[in-house]
């Protein structure tokens, strides 16, 4: 051997012990964490002493253009000593109020246990909060008077950059109610006249970047009311969501075991890039409640940042509790939403269910669920890509009788449904599963009455005792939706999987 070669041969050995120095740590799928749930948590935690009573602190939060006034009404917890004491989770309180409607508030919204109530006639209003969890706090009452308020008459707003709501009260039951438009020389021209009982008008012929002007003449009355009226939100399409996502929620409570703080975004785009995911539904909204709270923007932006760098997308995963204008306006924003950075959300994925997390139960659930999508596409215009994502009507045994599908359906880009199988029942075996999900696509499909693509929302954590499915349940469950003909599969959820999951989720192509 020549010197020359010697001296190759050394350079070639030292440069690959070099590079094996120099490379990075093996990829290792992330394992899964605890998981964000709006309802009550089961344990309750304290800071600092546990409490043995409450009052309550009840004030008003005004008039909203849905007509309503409304009353926060907050327990202030006390311990043995009578000091004020702050509850971290786990608490569950009862509202109840005679009259109008009473909805409780996620902890984080208000910092503790709350619930916002709303009527459409002045007068008093009797409350009384029961202690389900602990149960020795027991029940307190109070009563507030709208009289005693000092309210305007009427109030407007957009809901978005297509919709401005203008609301008034009380409710006016005797006697139309007409609003005008007023143009920029102060002319007047009557947009509506209401007829008894009403309390407020929807005006859709609003222009995104200005500002609507209106008269409202109600009960021997005359207010001038303004709104000012976003710009158009950006296009987006069925093309976002085709192939693989997966949710991710998150806490905004930093001591929370999902909280944002322990999001590690960097983990998150790598696992999304070598999984294969199109994009991401991200949960921004709980109801009214912005989950992009100041304390966890830096890290929502940083993620928002790091997916759509990489050509991943990022939805805005919405969960709406009543069709109102508080919360269909969190959705517009949610919407809207871009980061310093100038990335934008890409559309919302609205999670439409029943119960009292969520949209409500019976007739009056029925009726939100199904004007819900309605009025948001009303708000954000025909361009803005909205997923419905519904409960399954074939592991749930449902019709349209018992959830809204025909309707949904009508504004929805695209139906998303919740085919939890393990969750549901003892769909345990690739076979089974495959079975679970071409019933129900095809079920979705007749039920939507109309023609409209579907995502396939697929199980890949525990929600149950029977545990997270296997990676050959996984993929089945993919194979079996692009055989039906579903434009995609996205996985609940992003904290809860495992490496077995993952692993199968990145070897499923689409």
């Amino acid at each position: 051997m020549t010197k020359i070669n010697r001296i190759t041969l050394a350079l070639v050995a030292f440069s690959a012990v070099l590079a094996v120095a120099e490379s990075p740590a093996p990829f290792a799928w992330p394992t899964p964490l605890a998981t964000s749930a709006p309802a009550p948590q089961p344990t309750v935690l304290w800071r600092g002493a546990p409490a043995t009573s409450f009052t309550l602190d009840v004030r008003p939060l005004g008039l909203t253009p849905d007509g309503d006034a409304q009353a926060l009404v907050r327990v202030v917890l006390h311990d043995a000593a009578g000091e004020v004491v702050k509850l971290r989770r786990g608490a569950d309180f009862d509202y109840f109020a005679d009259r109008g409607t009473a909805q409780w508030q996620t902890r984080l919204r208000y910092g503790g246990p709350a619930a916002i109530v709303s009527v459409r006639e002045a007068g008093p209003v009797a409350l009384r909060v029961v202690a389900n969890r602990p149960p020795a706090l027991g029940t307190q009452r109070a009563s507030f008077d709208t009289r005693a308020w000092q309210l305007p008459r009427a109030v407007a707003r957009a809901l978005g950059p297509h919709l401005v709501r203008v609301g008034w009260f009380p409710r006016v039951t005797g006697g139309a109610v007409r609003v005008y438009r007023v143009d920029a020389a102060g002319g007047r021209q009557l947009a509506a006249t209401l007829f008894p009982p009403s309390s407020s008008w929807d005006d859709i012929a609003v222009r995104p970047n200005a500002v609507a002007r209106y008269v409202v003449e109600a009960a021997q009355t005359r207010t001038e009311v303004d709104a000012a009226v976003p710009g158009e939100l950006p296009l987006t399409n069925v093309g976002t969501i085709r192939g693989k996502s997966a949710w991710l929620a998150f806490s905004a409570d930093p001591l929370d075991d999902d909280s944002f703080a322990k999001l590690d975004v960097d983990l998150i785009v790598a696992t999304a890039l070598r999984s294969g995911l199109r994009s991401v539904e991200l949960r921004l909204a709980y109801g009214a409640f912005d989950e992009s709270t100041p304390a966890a923007k830096a890290t929502v932006d940083r993620l928002i940042d790091g997916l759509t760098a990489h050509g991943i997308a990022v939805i805005g995963w919405t969960v709406p509790r009543a069709a109102a204008f508080d919360d269909l306006a969190e959705n517009a924003t949610v919407a809207a939403y871009r980061t310093p950075r100038g990335s934008r959300i890409s559309g919302l994925a609205v999670d439409l269910e029943r119960g009292e997390e969520f949209m409500g139960n019976g007739p009056h659930g029925y009726a939100e669920l199904g004007a819900y999508l309605g009025e948001l596409r009303e708000a954000v215009g025909p361009h803005v890509l909205l997923i419905a994502t519904i409960e399954d009507p074939f592991l749930e045994r449902l019709d349209d009788t018992k959830f809204p599908y025909r309707e949904i359906a009508r504004d929805a880009d695209v139906l998303q449904t919740m085919t939890y199988w393990r969750m549901m029942g003892p769909w345990d075996t690739p076979e089974k599963v495959r079975a679970a999900v071409t019933g129900s696509i095809a079920l979705t499909r007749s039920l939507a009455a109309r023609d409209v693509p579907i995502d396939v929302g697929a199980q890949t954590g525990v929600l149950s005792k029977r545990g997270a499915p296997p990676g050959e349940e996984l993929s089945a469950a993919v194979a079996a939706a692009r055989a039906a003909g579903a434009i995609g599969v996205t996985f609940y959820d992003f904290p809860g999987t495992g490496p077995e999951q993952w692993a199968a989720i990145a070897g499923a192509a689409w």
